[in-house]
């Protein structure tokens, strides 16, 4: 009993399995990855046009991890001038309440609070970094000798003419590019944002002390009750203190400006990320249904494939006799 001579069938039942076979590993393959080609030369024509898309894809990513960054030091900024603000504003209300009231018991001691609170905030850091030092950002806004009450009443200039007494900062903004067609200038500088502050200080300090009595006969320490002079010159300074309050609220105004900006740019990034997101599954993504129904044929034609090739292997003589 010698088997039948059936090698050339063999071979082409052969070739049909691992025809089969390589069609069931690429079915397996789309459903696990849901990808429907492994490699770009499956996508053919739309090679191009998907790797442009993956890149700008890339890009929007890119520029939405940044700008968080950049977010998230707008939301800094916000956070100091809104207590700024609160500093500027406490002053010109304990000065009122002071005129009101013709006592200048304690205010001096609330008005070297202020500085120090004012100190304190334009000292405050991002990842280590003063933020309001423009691009000194190793360094602290403000200088050493200026930066105690003492310090600020020594002070012999006006600071709005001469910030650089008390001031230590330079005046280059930062940048950031928050998407493919705009460079953002932002952040605040100490000099421009609390000069008024520091200035406003500085004369009431000064005149308590009586080192300057800016036009008056006397100055001296605030005290109930207060002399004439005293009273009239808080008056007069009233007005400076409102401009000091203008001067945080206009800083505070631009920083929002900024922060729109950017969740603006955020939201028109978020919304190219999803569409392109959605451009490119329509070239790359496979049909998984389709690719369950193909593969579960392919298995199909597998087995049938094996019990053939199996058969054949069995065949003999006898089955010819």
């Amino acid at each position: 009993m010698t088997r039948i001579a059936t090698f050339g069938q063999a071979q082409i039942l052969l070739q049909d399995v691992l025809r089969n076979e390589g069609r069931v590993f690429d079915g397996q393959r789309k459903i696990t990855s849901g990808i429907e080609h492994k490699d770009y030369k499956g996508f053919a024509i739309d090679v191009t046009t998907l790797a442009g898309a993956k890149d700008l894809k890339a890009s929007a990513e890119s520029f939405l991890h940044d700008n968080d960054q950049v977010m998230r030091r707008l939301d800094l900024y916000d956070l100091n001038l809104k207590a700024l603000r609160d500093v500027a504003q406490g002053l010109r209300d304990d000065v009122l309440a002071a005129v009101n009231g013709n006592t200048g018991v304690a205010l001096r001691q609330k008005i070297d609070d202020y500085w120090q609170s004012a100190v304190s905030l334009l000292d405050s850091r991002d990842n280590g970094r003063y933020i309001f030092s423009g691009t000194l950002t190793d360094e602290s806004p403000v200088l050493s000798t200026a930066n105690t009450p003492a310090g600020l009443a020594a002070v012999a200039n006006d600071i709005t003419t001469t910030p650089t007494d008390v001031f230590g900062n330079n005046n280059v903004a930062r940048q950031a590019r928050i998407d493919d067609a705009l460079t953002l200038t932002y952040g605040a500088v100490a000099s421009d944002v609390s000069d008024e502050i520091a200035e406003g200080l500085r004369r009431l300090m000064r005149f308590d002390d009586n080192t300057e009595t800016f036009g008056f006969a006397t100055g001296g320490p605030f005290a109930q009750p207060m002399t004439d002079d005293q009273r009239n010159f808080l008056i007069g300074e009233i007005d400076r203190l409102n401009a000091m309050i203008d001067d945080v609220d206009q800083a505070h105004s631009t920083n929002g400006v900024h922060q729109r900006t950017v969740e603006d740019s955020q939201i028109r990034l978020g919304d190219n990320v999803t569409f392109i997101t959605t451009f490119i599954a329509d070239i790359e993504d496979a049909d998984i249904g389709v690719a369950v129904s193909r593969m579960q044929q392919d298995q199909l034609a597998l087995d049938a494939s094996f019990r053939m090739l199996g058969q054949l292997a069995r065949i003999t003589l006898l089955d010819f006799i």
